[in-house]
């Protein structure tokens, strides 16, 4: 019977093959352990920032609620708006506690708004959003998600606050301001981008100056003072070409919206209209999407 000869790939005859055969699976499993691994890391690091995300949201309620009521955050434990009983530490778990309790306070049984799931849900989707959409690889990149962790938070309480009291707060737009000119700042000193921030300065002086004329024009009826600061922060957080599109949104969606409630009359020509939601929809538009807008306009143009 003649004898086989095993060969490797290198064109070696082999001595003993399952040496051979060994080597070659374990390096397969080792490989399938590193992807495995790789896997794993793609998935926990966006779960993380959504969990973040979620435990801030739950934060925001709490802190739009106490500045409505005029409570200092830092005092006293969360308790029901209807009966005012402290609530257990089970009792604010984001999202879980309002399905678990079915949306109803464990003492009072009344119910309990379903913004709170809403808004928690919503700054973790802008977490992971954020994260995803930046992917950061450098400092640069790093300090960006950073600075729009800050701002799409605040930006997210002031949503809130602005749509159900049609009130800006300074606790939220002035924070925002600070944290974008602090980025600003570094953006010009650290990586040298002087003609970028010198274009969003420019943008974020012309829009907040075009607002306060209106603003001064209307005596207050068209927009508020909050808005004049909101318009601002959105030029020094925008590139111009983001800033183009997120006015266009504001405006046009904010329209729509109003023409809406007029034809539907939930609404009357007297009665104000909160902007400020729509302005900070535009803003997250025009961060995320004014690339591929414009790239569809164009295309749109050239059919």
């Amino acid at each position: 019977m003649p004898r086989i000869r095993y060969w490797s790939l290198q064109g070696q005859q082999l001595r003993n093959p399952n040496s051979y055969t060994k080597k070659a699976l374990r390096g397969f499993f080792s490989g399938r352990k590193i992807i495995c691994h790789n896997g794993l890391m793609l998935l926990a690091i966006p779960a993380i920032f959504f969990a973040y995300g979620l435990l801030f949201g739950s934060f925001l309620n709490a802190w739009i609620w106490r500045i409505h009521t005029d409570r200092k955050i830092s005092k006293g434990r969360s308790i029901c708006p209807h009966c005012k009983s402290q609530l257990k530490w089970y009792e604010l778990i984001p999202v879980l506690s309002w399905l678990v309790l079915r949306g109803k306070c464990r003492t009072c049984h009344k119910p309990i708004s379903i913004q709170y799931p809403l808004v928690e849900l919503a700054t973790g989707i802008l977490w992971v959003g954020l994260y995803s959409f930046i992917n950061p690889t450098s400092g640069l990149e790093w300090g960006e998600l950073v600075v729009w962790l800050i701002v799409g938070t605040l930006m997210m309480a002031a949503f809130v606050y602005d749509a159900k009291w049609m009130l800006l707060p300074d606790h939220f737009t002035v924070p925002a301001i600070v944290a974008a000119l602090i980025w600003v700042g570094i953006r010009w000193m650290v990586y040298g981008q002087g003609g970028l921030v010198l274009q969003q300065l420019i943008a974020a002086l012309v829009f907040a100056g075009m607002f306060y004329a209106l603003w001064r024009l209307s005596g207050g009826g068209w927009l508020g003072d909050g808005d004049i600061r909101l318009a601002f922060l959105m030029g020094l957080m925008l590139t111009p070409n983001q800033l183009v599109i997120a006015i266009f949104v504001s405006f046009n969606l904010g329209a729509l919206v109003s023409l809406w409630l007029l034809a539907t009359k939930r609404k009357t020509r007297r009665d104000p209209i909160a902007f400020g939601p729509f302005l900070i929809i535009g803003l997250l538009t025009g961060y995320f999407g004014a690339d591929a807008l414009i790239v569809a306009y164009l295309h749109i143009l050239s059919i």
